[in-house]
């Protein structure tokens, strides 16, 4: 580990990662945008024990935040990449809520050795419950994920630098079914590995299935230059797309070894991905 204080987290980076989450998590209805108020936020066991003696007044600072970030998306103001993400021609504009009476936000310390110093999951909920006024789907579990070190410098050209990586932050978004749950991960950087990962396997959405599905059953890579989305095949019982199997990447080699041959294919969108004949990911590249 590094004692370099540029990658110590602080207060601020959590409350923004807390805003950017609820940003990427909204859910329209119709007149209504819902934001989500539930937060699980992960951190590294050393930087857990870090704000532990303040968890309580980072607690009361990002309540604040994100119920003045509430109040000024409700502002009339159309320069926000929300209001032009969800708007609709014709219709009042919706109001942004939340569910519950108050913001919920816990802290947890990364026991399954994910994450790094510095490094920042927070996992996010519309609500506790379904609510029969909103549908009725199981609620969305939406992530986020911040790595240590990472920096954005943007021109200003009328919103805030925060606003504009917002706008181009979220990919895509790959839905599934995990212990009876549906559950949405967006998807924020170029390349994710999806798998039932394990203290030595990291992967970025984890998943609760069988022994079939693989620690690192695949990875799923965008290119920064076409916006063009890849699929690679790193699993033992096989990967499909649209019902049509892909080529495995990873061949056997003299003395037992593995060696990942980098074999990947066109993901379309949107996409039916299957794991090992036993696990259901819809995929979906953001507009």
């Amino acid at each position: 580990m590094t004692g370099n204080v540029a990658s110590q987290i602080t207060g601020d980076d959590i409350i923004s990662e807390l805003i950017r989450n609820a940003d990427a998590g909204c859910f329209k209805v119709r007149y209504t945008i819902l934001v989500p108020c539930i937060f699980n936020v992960y951190l590294h066991p050393r930087d857990h024990d870090l704000i532990q003696p303040v968890a309580d007044l980072i607690r009361e600072e990002a309540v604040r935040a994100l119920k003045e970030h509430l109040s000024d998306l409700n502002k009339p103001r159309t320069a926000r990449p929300f209001g032009k993400r969800f708007a609709t021609t014709g219709e009042p504009r919706p109001e942004y809520k939340i569910l519950e009476k108050h913001w919920m936000i816990q802290f947890h310390s990364d026991q399954e050795e994910r994450l790094r110093p510095g490094e920042i999951e927070i996992y996010s909920e519309l609500g506790s419950a379904r609510q029969k006024d909103f549908g009725a789907g199981a609620m969305t579990t939406f992530i986020t994920r911040h790595p240590a070190g990472d920096s954005v410098t943007v021109a200003g050209s009328g919103e805030s630098a925060h606003d504009q990586a917002l706008a181009r932050a979220v990919l895509a978004r790959v839905r599934y079914r995990d212990s009876g749950m549906d559950k949405t991960f967006v998807m924020t950087s170029e390349e994710i590995v999806i798998g039932r990962g394990g203290k030595a396997v990291w992967v970025d959405l984890k998943l609760e299935g069988p022994a079939d599905v693989s620690r690192e059953h695949c990875r799923i890579r965008r290119d920064p230059k076409t916006g063009t989305f890849f699929i690679r095949d790193l699993s033992q019982f096989g990967t499909t797309v649209n019902g049509a199997a892909i080529p495995n990447s990873v061949e056997r080699v003299e003395g037992g070894e593995t060696v990942d041959r980098n074999r990947e294919v066109l993901l379309p969108s949107p996409a039916r991905i299957t794991l090992a004949d036993v696990c259901t990911l819809e995929f979906e590249a953001e507009p």
